[in-house]
């Protein structure tokens, strides 16, 4: 939760901006924006009479300021800790210009449902979309939905045109409302619609970002880059939020802004922090921001349609996966049979062979788990839970495992554990399969002699866990867009490779990290591997 402004005593400065003359709209406007930034700081005793006259003129004063002037005022207060009045002033705006304050503004669950009765069904709904808001919050708001959804007039008497005339008048108001938010949004913005290809930022001392250059600003002013995303919600990664708790200059952190607009979609952000030169204190970070390149993007282009770039469409391949997970797992129970002899006695070369076949039907029971993930992130059907999981005793237990695979390729697979390390937040089962994959992935390359090293701890600044294994020497110079090639396997059919290849593996695994919330990035020496990590707060309230 971001901090609050420090409560202030503000009669004599409410009163001061009160008195200045208003008389020129450049005047009114920032006698209005003034007013607003000191009524939406916290208040003391004593003090609501002074506000409510300054709510007045603001109510008084509202139509002669221009909308987008509004709209950016309501924008700088996005992702503060504001007065619930404040929220109650800006409901009452147009929805267009409400949204970035309701869609980001920090109340207490208990602010939130007295001020509910209060804002309308227009804010309310704007609320609704929220993903962050109390349980208490939400079963508040679904008490509105029989007045916030009801429609205006009276509907016919006999059943079939009832009907006939609910249905029309419900497109109406569908198409009425979708056509006057849009239009609103475009006059508010100038009307572009063209995809945004890169943009300039500031944020304040907050995190939170309240100036840009080159892109529409109503989806990203009000973004904070202090706060990690959580698994497929928006907003930034762990090394973004990481380097703002400890003032550090970042660099490709990934920034995903929600919605079908412009501005919508993956960002790759950089930015440092910014000092004031005269007392050296931080006020905030500046930065750039583009589209990552091809390389960068662990899906395809949209002109893309097949699974990872290839022309076989991702639904196709789920159905194939079907239809080859049930014979394989019938050829599987029989030869289950055999082996443990359930049907009667069994030669032991017939058993043996049976044993063998078990081992590559899961061998390919795994790959086709595989295919069907990367088909399910294609086509956006993944769901994923953030579990707490014990990424020391997951890690630990895979560990060795594979260390025995190493020895018996004479090579050596060591593991350091950070002493203190948090849950993390991701689904369980994806979790198993990606530090799977990975292990396997580095582990099947590895040569005689080698040495593997592979650490576990927290980084940025504590809100990422993170899996580093050294580069086996078999990769050792090759870029990470031949690594990520889906059809890329080195030295053809290396022993106890994944089934579908390296690239696939890799690519496979930069998915699944990225739909929890993390990533994979490929250096020059170690590839590793971030998960968001269980926040303090969360672990407290489970115990």
């Amino acid at each position: 939760m971001p901090r609050r402004r420090g409560v202030m005593r503000f009669d004599d400065r409410i009163a001061t901006v009160l008195a200045q003359p208003a008389e020129a709209p450049a005047a009114r406007a920032a006698r209005w924006r003034q007013l607003v930034d000191l009524l939406a700081q916290p208040r003391g005793d004593g003090e609501e009479a002074t506000a409510a006259r300054a709510f007045e003129v603001l109510r008084a004063d509202r139509p002669s300021i221009d909308p987008a002037v509004r709209r950016r005022i309501a924008q700088t207060l996005a992702g503060l800790a504001v007065d619930p009045e404040m929220i109650v002033f800006f409901a009452e705006d147009h929805p267009a210009i409400a949204a970035p304050l309701i869609g980001a503004a920090w109340l207490s669950a208990a602010d939130w449902t007295a001020i509910l009765p209060r804002i309308g069904p227009a804010a309310r709904g704007l609320l609704r979309h929220r993903r962050d808001l109390d349980p208490a919050v939400r079963r508040a708001l679904g008490a509105f939905g029989a007045t916030d959804f009801v429609l205006e007039g009276r509907v016919a008497a006999d059943g079939e045109s009832q009907i006939r005339e609910l249905v029309e008048r419900i497109e109406a108001y569908r198409r009425q409302k979708g056509e006057g938010m849009l239009a609103a949004v475009s006059d508010l913005d100038g009307g572009s619609a063209r995809m945004a290809e890169s943009f300039r930022w500031e944020t304040g001392t907050e995190g939170v970002i309240r100036w840009l250059d080159g892109a529409p600003r109503e989806a990203i002013l009000g973004q904070s880059i202090a706060r990690i995303a959580g698994p497929g919600l928006h907003g930034v990664d762990g090394q973004a939020a990481g380097a703002f708790e400890k003032r550090a200059p970042f660099r490709d952190a990934r920034l995903v802004i929600p919605g079908e607009g412009p501005a919508a979609g993956d960002w790759r952000i950089s930015g440092v922090p910014a000092f004031d030169q005269a007392s050296g204190a931080f006020t905030g970070y500046r930065g750039t921001a583009r589209r990552p390149r091809i390389d960068q993007v662990a899906r395809p282009a949209r002109a893309q349609e097949g699974l990872f770039g290839e022309s076989f469409p991702a639904d196709a391949v789920r159905q194939l996966i079907h239809e080859l997970r049930t014979p394989l797992n019938a050829i599987t129970g029989f030869a289950e049979l055999i082996e443990g002899q359930y049907m009667g006695p069994a030669a032991t070369p017939y058993r043996a062979r049976a044993g063998r076949i078990i081992g590559e039907a899961h061998n390919l029971l795994s790959a086709i788990d595989d295919l069907d993930t990367a088909a399910r992130i294609e086509t956006n059907r993944l769901e994923l839970e953030a579990d707490a999981v014990d990424v020391a005793a997951l890690v630990g237990h895979l560990h060795g495992s594979y260390a025995r695979l190493a020895a018996q390729r004479q090579a050596e697979l060591t593991l350091e554990v950070a002493p203190t390390l948090s849950p993390a937040a991701v689904d369980a089962a994806a979790a198993e399969r990606m530090f799977g994959r990975l292990f396997a992935a580095t582990v099947g390359l590895v040569g005689a002699g080698e040495t593997l090293r592979a650490t576990l701890a927290l980084a940025g600044g504590g809100k990422t866990i993170s899996l580093a294994i050294d580069r086996p020497q078999a990769i050792a110079g090759l870029g990470e867009r031949a690594l990520l090639d889906p059809g890329y396997t080195p030295q053809g059919d290396w022993p106890d490779a994944p089934a579908l290849g390296l690239g696939f593996a890799l690519r496979l695994v930069r998915n699944l990290a990225e739909a929890a919330g993390g990533g994979l990035s490929i250096g020059s020496e170690r590839i590793r591997l971030d998960l968001p990590a269980e926040r303090a707060s969360d672990i407290a309230q489970a115990h």
